[in-house]
């Protein structure tokens, strides 16, 4: 199933906005904050001298600008209760920070919302005031806990297709993350239905772009914005998903344009590796040898890096090795992520950007990209991404 990539979901996931729904005004948000022993010890530097200081943010629509400062307030051990005020025109996205400690996202749907903080409790906080800010309390809290068992399972079955264990096993664990992600994305298409403001309906949906379907994902935005017909956060969001939806169809319509590689010779191509010395795919001619286009400044290509390291880590003693190709400017950042990612095979570059060597030779449009080719030399898969790269490895040697 495909589900949106994760370079869009930061502009997804911001859930800011003005519906228009609620006449000019101000928001005031009132409390107290109990036991600041407890404070001190999860945040260490949020209380200085025996008080916390808080604040009053917006946050602005469409996450380009960063949020704005309304109001802040210092609060003492003796006298613990706050008031903070500020302009809120619209219904929107707004955070109470602790300065050096935790945040409460808030949304106006009142004039007035009480928060009271005590970090002796779970969910440290509670709302009073605002159907919608406590409807969001919830969301997150609930969604934290449900997407960490989601993880859990996607991270215990890589470790396990990392050291090779057998299909029953990887096959039980799969059917485990497979019903913990649809717990996950039930509990979220659930959520959407039933809150009270658009702007919630928004974040949770926003969220859910990490793990919902495409195809359901699109079902849920437009049938938000039909039935918050108006809303421009939700307008915007849709505007956005669009436009990336545009842009991909774009490049896959450029690829498949292309002469694909599978079944011809893979062509020469030399480069420099991280120590000046020239590589050429022909030194690798007997393995079978991935050939992967990165860059260190292509969210893509990071996040999909860790596949790409396990199937190197399963496969490396099997006659399989890889050959990074990357598009980087600077090699500083070029071997910082090398190291960060650990990818631990042999890397060349001319930091020639799009302007590389790599590029002309194999005509890609995007990356990240890789072609595969067998001990021949000849281009045996192309373009192989998460499952696809183990599949086809595991195809060839778990035959």
């Amino acid at each position: 199933m495909k589900r949106i990539s994760n370079w869009l979901l930061p502009m997804l996931m911001v859930t800011l906005g003005a519906c228009g729904a609620k006449e000019k005004g101000t928001l005031e948000v009132t409390g107290n904050i109990a036991n600041l022993d407890k404070v001190a010890k999860q945040y260490p530097h949020a209380v200085k001298n025996g008080t916390v200081t808080l604040f009053l943010y917006e946050v602005p629509f469409g996450g380009d600008l960063p949020p704005v400062q309304l109001d802040s307030v210092t609060v003492s051990a003796d006298k613990r209760s706050y008031t903070l005020k500020g302009q809120a025109p619209n219904i929107g996205m707004f955070n109470l920070v602790v300065a050096d400690g935790p945040m409460v996202p808030l949304v106006n749907d009142a004039p007035t919302i009480t928060v009271d903080i005590d970090m002796n409790n779970e969910k440290f906080y509670t709302v009073a005031g605002s159907v919608a800010s406590r409807e969001l309390q919830d969301f997150i809290f609930t969604y934290d806990v449900k997407s960490v068992s989601a993880e859990q399972s996607m991270n215990k079955l890589d470790s396990l297709k990392r050291i090779g264990a057998p299909d029953s096993t990887l096959l039980n664990l799969t059917n485990q993350k497979n019903a913990a992600i649809k717990e996950l994305n039930d509990y979220m298409k659930r959520m959407m239905g039933d809150v009270s403001q658009p702007v919630v309906a928004a974040f949770v949906l926003g969220r859910s772009a990490k793990t919902l379907p495409q195809t359901e994902f699109e079902t849920a935005l437009n049938s938000l914005t039909q039935k918050y017909n108006g809303d421009s956060n939700l307008a915007e969001m849709k505007k956005r998903y669009n436009a990336y939806k545009e842009q991909v169809e774009k490049i896959r319509a450029q690829q498949d344009q292309q002469n694909a590689w599978v079944g011809k010779k893979a062509p020469e191509l030399t480069l420099p590796d991280v120590n000046g010395k020239k590589v050429s795919i022909s030194n690798f001619k007997g393995k079978y040898l991935l050939v992967d286009f990165w860059a260190s400044w292509c969210p893509p290509c990071r996040a999909e890096n860790p596949n790409v390291v396990a199937a190197y880590n399963k496969y490396k003693d099997k006659n399989f090795t890889i050959l990074g190709v990357s598009l980087d400017k600077k090699k500083e950042n070029w071997l910082q992520a090398i190291n960060e990612d650990q990818l631990k095979w042999t890397h060349v570059s001319d930091l020639a950007f799009w302007d590389s060597k790599a590029v002309t030779t194999f005509g890609f449009t995007g990356i990240p990209y890789n072609v595969l080719i067998d001990p021949e030399g000849t281009v045996i898969g192309e373009g192989l991404r998460g499952d696809e790269l183990n599949n086809k490895l595991h195809e060839i040697f778990l035959k």
